[in-house]
């Protein structure tokens, strides 16, 4: 069973599209999109089991420039 996290991101304003392009492709990232407001990007990670998430996570957005913050959101399962 996975394990998913959504997370929330504020950029530089005008830098959203480098943002977008930089984390599309990377390991464990499912799906990175642009969203009007703040934030401005929202993107989807999963991996096996929540220790690689978060390295995953984190090593995806450690390479990213103009990044201002970021909210990690772990669905709970009911």
């Amino acid at each position: 069973m996975s394990v998913k996290a959504y997370i929330l991101i504020d950029t530089l304003e005008g830098k959203e599209k480098r943002v977008l392009m930089a984390l599309r492709g990377k390991p464990g990232i499912v799906s990175v999109n642009c969203v009007e407001g703040s934030p401005n990007i929202i993107m989807l990670a999963e991996a096996e089991e929540r220790r690689k998430l978060a390295k995953l996570t984190i090593q995806a957005l450690s390479t990213v420039e103009a990044l201002t913050s970021d909210i990690q959101c772990l669905p709970v399962s009911n």
